[in-house]
């Protein structure tokens, strides 16, 4: 679950705000690194969202341990203009065959890993990565593992749209299950980080969103960032060093609005410093940019308070959007009260709020030695959680 090595995304108001390179080529230019590229959209009258564009077998050695097969493959989805959009993912699923109904299906909504084309989890999955998706497959389920829109494609990622990556998740699951005959309707997300962001919103919307062939259950979650149209309006040149994660949030976020959304005019704002942050956080996945960035102070990067950008402060607010209630499937939040990953302050004030706010909403909390700990313990409450919602 969550490491120093895993990143997050999102915040709060009323709700609270929050490869296949082969196959690509064939449609479409590489995008040039930290440059807003015009991504492609679907021809006009087809490709509905979760549609398959191409598809491949996963090697052995690409695949993640506890895994007997797998595929990577392009489909068509909806970006935050709301046109459909190329992503990519990969299925991966347990040895044997599958069980009476078919393998019960876990989305695994990765948190922040680099806006990048290279960064993509379904090409280049990190370490974190490989362990939770190795441990569903011993657990006997299918694992979907969606890369958000523009990652691994071409055109910036919708890095910083709640909403968005949600509807990528679902619409990697319903390709997913055409890339891949024998996969039960009934599936799961658990996310951490920026995809916990998008797996509450699920709770709220996925079985709105699915469609008939799919039978959505609930969400499992861990590291939830909230409030960030708030950290990121608090920033500017007398701003201090922030938590590891939650600094790489803040850069590969601005990094990614700066790109897609160059009417903010967030250059207007940085420094020269920052704007070398920001080509560096449109280039490095998240373990070099972290690494590059420990104990960096975010001060010089700013020559002014973000707080008079209105235009990057609204665009934050509305897309960062994690909601406290009206969910129609249960769903699991779970925080380490050591996690570097966000705020945990704000974190463990959701948890509460939506808890009270909402009957589906169930939280634990982790006071632990270690972060190894920790994770050991949400994982096994996780686990149990998505069991039982998997064989109803």
């Amino acid at each position: 679950m969550p490491s120093p090595q895993s990143r997050r995304r999102s915040p709060h108001r009323f709700a609270v705000r929050s490869v296949l390179p082969i196959a690509l080529a064939l449609v479409m230019t590489a995008a040039a690194a930290g440059v807003a590229q015009p991504a492609p959209t679907a021809p006009s009258g087809g490709a509905p969202a979760g549609t398959v564009f191409t598809n491949r077998d996963l090697p052995k050695n690409r695949l993640a341990a506890h895994a007997g097969s797998g595929s990577a493959f392009t489909y068509w989805t909806t970006g935050t203009d709301r046109q459909r959009r190329l992503s990519t993912a990969a299925v991966q699923l347990p040895p044997g065959a599958a069980p009476k109904g078919g393998w019960p299906v876990v989305a695994w909504a990765h948190g922040s890993r680099g806006i990048a084309d290279g960064c993509a989890p379904s090409a280049v999955p990190t370490s974190d990565d490989r362990d939770e998706i190795s441990r569903w497959l011993d657990r006997g389920y299918a694992v979907v593992i969606p890369d958000y829109a523009g990652l691994g494609t071409q055109g910036t990622p919708e890095y910083f749209d709640t909403q968005t990556t949600a509807r990528n998740i679902v619409d990697a699951v319903r390709a997913g299950h055409d890339v891949a005959d024998n996969l039960a309707r009934r599936w799961v997300v658990v996310g951490e980080g920026r995809g916990a962001a998008a797996a509450i919103d699920l709770a709220r919307q996925g079985t709105r969103v699915q469609g008939p062939t799919l039978d959505y259950r609930g969400s499992a979650v861990s590291s939830i960032p909230v409030e960030f149209d708030t950290l990121i309006g608090g920033l500017g040149p007398s701003s201090g060093s922030m938590p590891v994660g939650v600094a790489a949030d803040i850069l590969f976020t601005l990094s990614a609005i700066r790109n897609a959304r160059p009417e903010v005019k967030l250059d207007s704002f940085l420094t020269d410093t920052g704007i070398t942050w920001m080509n560096r956080a449109a280039r490095l996945c998240v373990d070099d940019l972290t690494d590059a960035f420990a104990g960096t102070p975010m001060g010089p990067l700013f020559s002014t308070p973000l707080s008079g950008n209105t235009a990057l402060i609204d665009v934050v607010s509305r897309s960062h959007t994690i909601p406290l209630r009206g969910f129609t499937r249960p769903v699991m939040m779970t925080q380490s009260l050591f996690d570097q990953n966000v705020v945990v302050p704000l974190s463990l004030r959701y948890l509460n709020d939506a808890r009270t706010a909402d009957r589906r909403v169930s939280a634990r909390t982790y006071l632990a030695v270690n972060d190894q700990q920790s994770d050991a313990l949400s994982d096994n409450d996780i686990r149990w959680f998505v069991s039982r919602l998997a064989s109803r």
